[in-house]
């Protein structure tokens, strides 16, 4: 069977695209999708931030010393926090004892908090602070921008920050605003900080399910899974108390497969549409703009015959680089996006051929055939081909119970709603011989 792309040939200069169609740019193809930012390239971006330079030996030392020194005061403090605890344990005990309930509905009592707050209102002293920020920090190399602590100081210093308008005031309480919103609602520059940022969050979310479970009594399920097969988040799920045995006990199914699974859905959407609309492309173009007919079924196996001979049509311009079979099969989602943009820029497309180009196409496949080549695929056999398809009679145990097929069951409401004849007929004689008695 010859290439859907080597088809060309036998057409008409007249209908073969010309070398500007062909070299029209892809930016479907051609965009990158390895990023969340990528996929969304009209949304503002979060800045990344830069990574600082390297150590030289010398602060490397010092960093050390500094660090030992925090490791002894850390160690002093979690001495002291052990102590507490255990004075705090036996005050417990006291208590428990003396109100009669469990020590573990006491620490319950006291552990469970909140770390979500009602948000404040944008303040003017961190308003200013962002736009000193901002006005010195920006064109500084990393390693050598001012730290909180100088920025205050030089917002207090600022003759000009003390003697601000109304106006002003609000301006800046509005910067301030505007950038925060950004860093909620922008997207993430790399995989790498969007993984961290949904880590991060989803530990607050569980340790808020968990004290919300403890507060509250209430069961939760949470489910997080990429988006895309280029990212790099890790899926995970967290269920309060014993919520996972919810899914084995009703669904028989572990809820790690659930997640599984879930994740396949989330990274296929809006991709199978793409084949779909591929698949109708071809079957429209091609029973309703040339042939006239419905209902016309696209051949990939058999196009040369059960297409291009028997409808006179062929279809020009097929990727070179995708294999001419099914969209369906196409395994990567570049290759459909391709073969999309270019059936919707006509690049690929059906034409009619005439009867000459009619009469060569059948001789080249009178050729192949007298070659000994298989120019229609066979269709496939029967696994029982061969032997006998007769139903076997069923026992005669079965027979009362079988369920009449649907031929009987049609007989038999049309027999029911038939109008019923009379017992007994009377002739047409007898009536004459009833009248002359009368």
């Amino acid at each position: 069977m010859s290439s859907a792309s080597n088809t060309s040939e036998s057409v008409p200069p007249s209908r073969i695209p010309s070398p500007i169609e062909n070299t029209r740019p892809d930016p479907l193809r051609d965009a990158n999708s390895s990023t969340w930012a990528a996929r969304n390239p009209t949304c503002s971006v979060i800045r990344a931030r830069t990574p600082p330079p390297r150590l030289s030996d010398a602060q490397k030392a010092s960093r050390k010393v500094k660090r030992d020194q925090k490791m002894e005061k850390t160690k002093h403090l979690h001495d002291a926090v052990a102590l507490y605890l255990d004075e705090q344990k036996l005050k417990i005990g006291s208590l428990s004892s003396a109100h009669n309930v469990t020590p573990t509905y006491i620490n319950d009592i006291i552990g469970s908090h909140t770390k979500y707050r009602t948000t404040r209102k944008v303040q003017l002293t961190n308003a200013l602070i962002h736009a000193k920020a901002k006005e010195m920090n920006t064109d500084q190399p990393v390693g050598s921008r001012y730290t909180l602590v100088e920025l205050r100081e030089m917002v207090a210093n600022d003759p000009q920050m003390k003697e601000l308008t109304k106006d002003e005031k609000a301006g800046y309480i509005a910067a301030l605003s505007e950038h925060r919103e950004q860093n909620v609602t922008n997207v993430r520059g790399n995989n790498m900080a969007a993984a961290r940022d949904v880590l991060l969050t989803t530990e607050r979310v569980v340790k808020e399910l968990d004290d919300l479970r403890v507060r509250t009594g209430t069961y939760a399920t949470m489910f997080v899974v990429r988006g895309h097969i280029n990212d790099t988040i890790q899926s995970s799920m967290h269920g309060t108390d014993n919520s996972e045995d919810f899914w084995e006990d009703v669904y028989d199914i572990p809820m790690a497969d659930y997640l599984r699974q879930y994740e396949q859905w989330a990274c296929t959407q809006n991709q199978m549409a793409t084949s779909i609309t591929i698949r109708n492309l071809h079957v429209v173009s091609l029973t309703v703009a040339l042939t006239g007919k419905k209902n016309i079924t696209m051949n990939y196996s058999n196009y040369e015959t059960a297409v291009v001979e028997t409808y006179a049509v062929r279809l020009i311009g097929w990727p070179a680089s995708i294999k001419f079979i099914n969209p369906s099969n196409i395994g990567t989602v570049g290759d459909i996006r391709k073969l999309r943009d270019a059936l919707k820029a006509r690049t690929c497309y059906w034409t009619a051929l005439t009867p000459v180009e009619v009469k060569a196409h059948a001789a080249e496949l009178d050729v192949r055939r007298s070659a000994g080549e298989v120019v229609r695929k066979p269709r496939k056999k029967r696994s029982d081909t061969g032997g006998s398809r007769k139903r076997k009679a069923l026992p005669a145990a079965h027979r009362e119970n079988k369920r009449p097929s649907k031929k009987a069951r049609k007989m038999a409401a049309s027999s029911s709603e038939a109008p019923k004849s009379v017992e007994f007929i009377v002739s047409s004689g007898e009536e004459e011989e009833d009248f002359e008695a009368m």
